[in-house]
């Protein structure tokens, strides 16, 4: 979950034993986790880029946000896409598991891209849906009364699963020399009502967009700067990274604005697997009692194979699907 949303009650908030219970009226709007290396976890935000990539890939998260306080962030997200040229476009997988405190969070959604050639060199535009499973559990048993300014909380154990939906659009240039994407997520703006007696809580829409670029500056040298952008209700959050790659390793730095700086490190360890570290510095009143974040990512992406190409689709120029 990220800082930005939880701002304003948080001031005046001493102890932090549950820090979120604290924020309740910004704590049910339940804003999605948030990953600083959000440039590997395109596909994770954004259905329509299922298979950009052109072969299968596999990507996992983990980050341990605001270490230092208890019950901080736990986050993991693992991503599966591939392209599938008779479907002309790609599929892939979503699954992503979130605890603050006493609330967990399992997201599980199946994503189709159809992809639209855009001229003849490579460059195409994809248009995703994808559908599936929001469930959230709260373990209100577990709190004790000073932990609970709200009383709309049960104190007692609640669990909430819900069909959820998002689509997106993506846009890349050949060989990700520069993409673009815009996506939104939870679409049907999902109840929360079990979880309070007021029954008005919800999940808010979440709208999403990513952009990067990548300068060859040399046959081992690129400069990639990237952007993300993030808005839930009035609530947003703005963030920029700069990295370079001097092949094998990648360093970066990423600004959060109001929240934090950022410092990655990055290895192509091999032709298939990326592994990547990301360190967050608090910027904001957190700081006085967190160290701050931790996040890992892994990414591996298997070599092209032959794709069928049926002969009534019309599709002949397999270079569409790289």
């Amino acid at each position: 979950m990220d800082l930005l949303f939880l701002k304003t009650p948080y001031v005046c908030v001493v102890r932090l034993r549950w820090l979120l219970l604290s924020l309740t009226g910004l704590l049910w709007a339940q804003q999605d986790p948030q990953f600083t290396q959000y440039m590997y976890n395109r596909f994770g935000l954004n259905p329509a880029a299922a298979g950009y990539a052109g072969a299968w890939q596999v990507v996992g998260l983990g980050r341990l946000q605001w270490i230092g306080i208890d019950g901080h962030p736990n986050t993991f997200a693992v991503n599966a896409h591939t392209p599938v040229t008779f479907l002309r476009g790609g599929v892939g997988l979503h699954l992503m598991g979130d605890q603050i405190g006493p609330f967990r969070t399992a997201d599980i959604k199946a994503a189709y891209a159809f992809r639209l050639p855009i001229g003849g060199g490579g460059s195409f535009l994809q248009l995703g849906i994808a559908g599936g499973i929001l469930s959230k559990s709260l373990d209100g048993a577990s709190l004790r009364p000073e932990q609970i300014p709200d009383p709309t909380l049960f104190n007692r154990s609640s669990n909430l699963t819900v069909p959820d939906l998002a689509a997106g659009l993506y846009f890349t240039l050949p060989e990700d020399k520069f993409y673009f994407g815009v996506s939104a997520t939870h679409l049907t703006e999902p109840s929360l009502k079990d979880f309070t007696s007021t029954g008005r809580s919800r999940i808010p829409r979440h709208f999403y967009a990513t952009a990067g670029y990548t300068a060859r500056l040399s046959e081992t040298i690129e400069l990639m700067p990237s952007a993300f952008f993030k808005l839930a209700e009035t609530q947003y959050m703005v963030e920029g990274n700069l990295s370079l790659r001097v092949q094998p390793v990648v360093i970066g730095a990423s600004y959060r604005l109001g929240d934090a700086v950022c410092a990655l490190l990055g290895l192509q360890a091999t032709e298939a697997l990326f592994i990547g570290y990301s360190y967050d510095y608090t910027l904001s009143r957190l700081g006085a009692v967190t160290t701050g974040s931790h996040e890992l990512v892994l990414v591996y992406t298997f070599a092209p194979a032959f794709r069928l190409i049926p002969p009534d689709l019309g599709v002949r120029d397999k270079k569409d699907f790289r």
